[in-house]
């Protein structure tokens, strides 16, 4: 009996021995090697962001890997030895990743960043070409600059420098005209105004003029102006220029040939021919389809007709300053500055002191299309009110733009005599949403086939730009007055008065102090 219980205990302690043998000998039971997270992109983003996670040693079957987000789970769409494809859950909030596989634990050194909503709520400048640097103001931006995309109307741009609340931008090449968005994680904001994109070819030149006053015809860089202050254009190129100091109407042709169409040095109010013609102060001009030429004859407060052979006639206005409806010399007017045409031969004038928009009908019978005594107030017809507007245009539709000169605005009025504020609030230079913008005694406007607005902002010596959106922008020039061609800010104008169109697109203005005519191409 005894020999049997020595025998089973001898097989109990070899049993045991052979079990330990197996478990430590045994080559087909090796340890797991432990994962390793050495990145993570992107590193910030909100709910619904896909992460790519790289490392070492993941599974390649989606369900044995484990990840966290800051201890929240996430959803693994996508699996390889290197690489894990992951969804950022709800309910995370910013802090280290985790990988666990087959119960061993890989921490990521840097934190993924939860971005709460991302907004864009403005920019500045609200306008330039390629290559110009905007600061975009707003919320929940990335602190790293690449975490940032930012696009210009779908165009990428650059990104040099960011905080939550403002991003330092590139305009890229081959930007255009739009909005500009955000895109952080899977957050997108979107502006609410358009960038304005100004081509780098766009440039200011001087048409005619080099910034003397005097008097002389002849080729572009001979010609002498004293304060123009009124421009047009036919349908052939031709450019009308009321200069106004030299009592004349002059005529550039598309080569830049110089000469005067009526008016002599003479002061004076006489109807005729060419030189026999007399103005005072002429202060706009506006063609129709014929050819005829139309003037806004300040200091003579009245409005003279010109034909393409130069025969001057009075249409409306009897010569002595006051106000009276009525047709032709039996109106009156009190120092129109402003003047505009429409397809159908009615002429529209700003009629300055007294502060009312009238209008013309091609045989001479003068109404108030609106405006009343001098004030600032939208409505219809005479309940609206005007502060010495200086600028019409008309538009095909037959609705008419006023540069409201007195109180810095823009301002529209229906066929039917609707008033309306187009852009401007008080005195001052801001560019952006019209509702906010601000410009310094607006004084010459023009309007193109899509509605937008050029406005030639006489003491801000700039030209802007509303478009039919209603964004205002600086087309060129800049607050330091001068006299300069150029791009853009670069150039410089003084006492910018007038402006006009051509089909192409081109503007023109009369550079009243710098005695010249110019053109942003």
């Amino acid at each position: 009996m005894k020999t049997k219980i020595n025998i089973l205990r001898l097989t109990i302690i070899l049993g045991l021995m052979w079990s330990g043998c197996k478990e430590s000998d045994d080559p087909a039971t090796p340890a797991v090697p432990a994962p390793t997270i050495t990145g993570f992109s992107p590193t910030a983003g909100t709910t619904g962001t896909v992460v790519t996670i790289t490392g070492t040693n993941f599974s390649t079957v989606i369900t044995d890997n484990e990840v966290k987000f800051n201890g929240t789970a996430g959803v693994v769409t996508a699996a390889a030895a290197a690489s894990l494809i992951v969804t950022v859950p709800a309910g995370v909030s910013t802090g280290k990743i985790t990988v666990r596989v087959d119960g061993q634990v890989a921490t990521s050194i840097e934190d993924f960043v939860i971005v709460s909503t991302v907004t864009l709520s403005s920019f500045s400048p609200a306008t330039g070409s390629a290559g110009t640097i905007v600061t975009l103001t707003g919320t929940n931006f990335s602190t790293t600059a690449a975490n940032n995309a930012v696009k210009f109307n779908g165009t990428t741009a650059t990104v040099s420098a960011a905080t939550a609340t403002s991003l330092t931008v590139t305009v890229p090449d081959g930007a255009s005209t739009g909005k500009i968005t955000v895109q952080v994680g899977n957050q997108v904001a979107s502006s609410a105004n358009d960038f304005v994109v100004i081509p780098l070819e766009s440039a200011v030149v001087t048409v005619a003029g080099n910034g003397t006053l005097g008097f002389a015809d002849g080729t572009s860089s001979d010609a002498r102006f004293y304060q123009p202050t009124g421009v047009a254009l036919d349908a052939d190129g031709n450019i009308y220029v009321a200069d106004a100091e030299n009592h004349r109407i002059r005529k550039i042709t598309p080569t830049g040939t110089v000469s005067t169409l009526a008016g002599s040095s003479t002061n004076g109010s006489v109807d005729g021919t060419g030189a026999d013609a007399q103005f005072n102060s002429p202060r706009a001009v506006a063609v129709d389809a014929l050819g005829n030429v139309y003037v806004a004859d300040g200091v003579n407060h009245k409005i003279r007709k010109i034909t393409p052979a130069g025969v001057v006639t009075t249409l409306a206005g009897s010569g002595t300053s006051g106000f009276a409806d009525g047709d032709g010399i039996a109106a009156q007017f009190y120092f129109p500055k402003g003047i505009a045409v429409d397809g159908d031969g009615n002429i529209y004038v700003a009629d300055d002191i007294n502060h009312r928009i009238r209008k013309i009908t091609p045989a001479g019978t003068v109404t108030t299309l609106a405006g009343s005594t001098s004030g600032s107030a939208d409505g219809d017809g005479t309940s609206a009110q005007f502060n010495s507007p200086r600028g019409v245009a008309v538009d095909d539709a037959g609705n008419v733009y006023v540069a409201d000169s007195g109180n810095h605005r823009i301002r529209k009025i229906t066929s039917t005599g609707t008033v309306s504020t187009v852009a401007g609030t008080t005195v001052g230079v801001t560019d952006g949403d019209a509702t906010t913008a601000k410009f310094n005694s607006p004084a010459g406007i023009g309007v193109d086939g899509s509605g937008n607005l050029y406005i030639a902002d006489d003491e801000n010596e700039r030209i802007r730009k509303v478009t039919a959106g209603g964004t205002v922008s600086t087309i060129a020039g800049s607050l330091l007055q001068g006299f300069a061609d150029g791009s853009g800010t670069s150039a410089q104008f003084n006492s910018p008065t007038g402006i006009a169109l051509d089909a192409s697109g081109d503007i023109y203005v009369a550079d009243r102090h710098n005695h010249s005519i110019r053109k942003i191409q």
